[in-house]
Parts: structure tokens; C-alpha cells; sequence
């Protein structure tokens, strides 16, 4: 089932780019949400977009990533852009084969698995101390430029500090703790022994205990509703969105090799259904090598343009522009040149008939109002000097008395 186009979507051969934190490892994307969109515009418009990766948040128009482009329109964050692609010409819905009591269940279902599952997976990636300081915040620092590598990955790190925090997946214990006693001199740790008490040693298992119930609850009920099918579509063999926003909570997991694999070990383990299903959906949108859409190499200069955006003025350019501008891209352009057009004459006529005269003003200067006078100026300085004539001719004159006198 294909949607027709909205009027106000660009018209066909405008270029649409995908802009996405590259990838790591065997990710597709270093980012949940890059993964979703990646995999659903992917299936949805196959062959029809590019990808521009950046490991840059400010240059998205909402600050965040993934954000699509497509001529003079932006769809920022994984629903806008699923259901900006929904409305392009030729766009596959991904929920047809599903009915109306069906596609709301898996709505919900999709907001359960974008908040608990996310909680999840950002809790191995910011939280785990241990993943954030040797995975994380490294690999973040290899994608960014001088000087966002510094404090960009540490800014996203507390974006999420109050969502982990209120569902009470922040500074949980890692093994992070028994790496630090290898490290520590044996004096160290004996006194380490003797302070933590058996109640703290408790605690410490008992909270990572609390999140591995916590993914088990959660992966035990998706693995249900998947069952011996390849997809959580019970009526067809495709992905659905939710089987494309499941898959990339478990493809961000399985793909990474984190230094304390607490969620990794689980659903490889307990859940390898989930597993093959991640595999299974990325399958499906990339089939082969030759179906992944071009890509814009990313660019790791080092330079003050990543400060300091310029824009290129380059003939090549302009001309490329050009040819490729829409009908809405022409009519802005022209209001714009009208705009500036109608303000230069409006200065011009300004300038011709009304002839406003410039006075130059002196503080303290003679002349009526303090305007300043060159003839004035000249006179006074004739007149100080005929003063300073005079005083000298009356100092010689009284130097002479004196010998007369005598």
C-alpha cells in the first residue's frame, strides 16, 4: 500500500539524506536511533537516499540525532522521520498487513520498547562506569572533531543522568569495582576487606541482580510475543516498526564489545530467539552488500570550521544548486532578492530626495551649538599667538630696565 505525496513534500529526484552517528565496531550505527531509522527508511524507500554520518549533534536542526533532510524540509528524531517517509511517493508501509486494534498494540508496544529497552542499553553505555570510560566515551572521541571531542561525549553522558536515574539504572555497581582491587596494593585491599561489610557486599550483588531481573522480565515477554515466527508481524513474513525498533536495541548490544557485557551475555545466553531476530530484520533491509545506500564520507578535519560553519561560495557549487532547486526553493529565493531589492532602493530615494546633512559636532567648540568652525579655529589660534607676542616683547623690556637704572 503506497501513500500519495503531500503537498508539501519536495518534488521527485530531490536528494534525501539520512544524517547518522557513524558506525563502530559491527554497528550499523553507534546510535540506537540511527540503527531505527537507518533500518526503516532502508526498508521503506529502498535505493531512494543517502547517508551523511556525524558524530555531531549541534549541527542537527533540533540538536540531536538522526535527523533526514529532503530539500527545504528536516525531520528530526526516529517517529518524524518514519512518518515523513510514510508520505513519499512509492514509501512501503511497513504496518499494512497489520489491522487497526493491531497497529495500535504495537504503537504502545514500540513506546514500551523505546523507553524500557532504551533504559536498558543506555545504562550499559553511560552508566557502567567501566564501558564508559574504555567503549563509550572513546569511541565518541574518535568520531568528533577538535575541540566537540572533549566535551561532547561528556554532555550526552548527562543528558541521560535523569533518565537512568529515575529508573534507578545509574551508578549501579559494575565490575569495574573488582578491577580496581587488582590494581590496588595488597595493604589497600586488606583494609578494603575489613571496611566493606558483608551488608555493602550484599548490596553491590544484589543491584546488579536488580537490572539483570529487570532485562529478564523485559526480553521474557518480547520473546513470547516473537515466538517460533521470524518477526513480531503475525501476519506476514516482514519486519514491522516495532520488529525495526526491538531489532535495534539488540543489534546496539550484540555488536559492541563491551568491556562489562552484562546485557550482552544475557540475551545471548537466555534469549538467542531476540537474537536471530536482530539478525533476521537487518537481513532484510540489506540483503547484500550492494543494497546499502551511498554514503557521505565523514569528515574528521581538524579545523574552526567545526566551530564556525562558512558557507561555500564556490561556482561548482552554485551552479549545482541551481539545477537542482525546486519550485517552493525558487519562489523563497525570489522574495528574497525583492526583500533586498526594496530596501536598497528605499535607501537610494532616501538619499535623493530628502539630502540629509551631516554636522559634525565638537564638544566644548565654538560656533552656534558647539558646531565646529574651521575659520573660528584659525582666528583663535591668530590670536593666542599675537598674546604670546606681546607677553615676550614685555619680558625683553623689563630684562632692560635694570641697566638703565644703573
Amino acid at each position: 500500500m503506497s501513500h500519495p505525496p503531500s503537498p508539501a513534500v519536495p518534488a521527485a529526484g530531490t536528494p534525501i539524506t539520512l544524517h547518522i552517528w557513524p558506525p563502530y565496531e559491527n554497528t550499523l550505527s553507534f546510535d540506537v536511533s540511527g540503527v531505527e531509522a537507518l533500518l526503516h527508511t532502508q526498508l521503506a524507500i529502498p535505493g531512494r537516499f543517502s547517508i551523511a554520518y556525524t558524530a555531531n549533534p549541534d549541527s542537527a536542526p533540533s540538536g540531536q540525532l538522526p535527523y533526514l533532510t529532503h530539500g527545504l524540509h528536516n525531520a528530526n528524531t526516529f517517529p518524524s522521520i518514519a512518518k515523513y517517509v510514510a508520505q513519499l511517493r512509492d514509501a512501503r508501509d511497513l504496518n499494512e498487513s497489520l489491522s487497526t486494534m493491531e497497529k495500535a498494540q504495537f504503537l504502545a508496544r514500540i513506546a514500551h520498547v523505546q523507553s524500557d529497552y532504551g533504559d536498558l542499553v543506555a545504562h550499559v553505555l553511560y552508566s557502567l562506569r567501566l564501558n564508559w570510560w574504555k567503549v563509550t566515551r572513546p569511541a565518541m572521541a574518535s568520531m568528533l572533531p577538535v575541540p566537540q571531542r572533549y566535551y561532547v561525549p561528556s554532555r550526552i553522558r548527562e543528558s541521560y543522568r535523569p533518565r537512568l536515574e529515575a529508573a534507578e539504572l545509574w551508578d549501579i555497581p559494575g565490575i569495574e569495582q573488582e578491577e580496581e582491587e587488582d590494581r590496588t596494593s595488597a595493604f589497600r585491599k586488606d583494609r578494603r576487606r575489613k571496611k566493606e561489610t558483608k551488608a555493602q557486599k550484599f548490596k553491590r550483588v544484589f543491584e546488579r541482580e536488580k537490572v539483570i531481573d529487570k532485562a529478564r522480565a523485559f526480553l521474557s515477554s518480547y520473546a513470547a510475543l516473537l515466538g517460533e515466527r521470524q518477526y513480531f508481524n503475525p501476519h506476514a513474513d516482514s519486519p514491522t516498526t516495532l520488529d525495526v525498533v526491538f531489532a535495534a536495541h539488540t543489534h546496539i548490544l550484540m555488536n559492541i564489545s563491551f568491556v562489562d557485557p552484562l546485557l550482552r551475555n544475557l540475551l545471548s545466553e537466555s534469549y538467542p530467539g531476540l537474537v536471530a531476530h536482530a539478525k533476521a530484520v537487518q537481513t532484510a533491509a540489506f540483503p547484500d552488500t550492494q543494497s546499502f545506500p551511498p554514503t557521505v564520507p565523514l569528515d574528521l578535519s581538524v579545523s574552526l570550521k567545526s566551530l564556525i560553519p562558512t558557507p561555500r561560495l564556490s561556482l561548482w557549487t552554485w551552479s549545482r544548486r541551481t539545477v537542482e532547486l525546486t519550485e517552493e526553493e525558487r519562489r523563497f529565493r525570489r522574495a528574497r532578492w525583492g526583500w533586498i531589492g526594496l530596501a536598497v532602493t528605499s535607501v537610494v530615494l532616501y538619499v535623493v530626495f530628502l539630502r540629509p546633512t551631516v554636522v559634525f559636532i565638537v564638544p566644548g567648540g565654538s560656533g552656534v551649538g558647539g558646531q565646529y568652525d574651521m575659520d573660528d579655529d584659525l582666528q583663535e589660534r591668530e590670536e593666542e599667538g599675537e598674546e604670546e607676542g606681546d607677553e615676550d616683547e614685555d619680558e625683553v623690556e623689563n630684562e632692560d630696565d635694570p641697566e638703565d637704572d644703573e
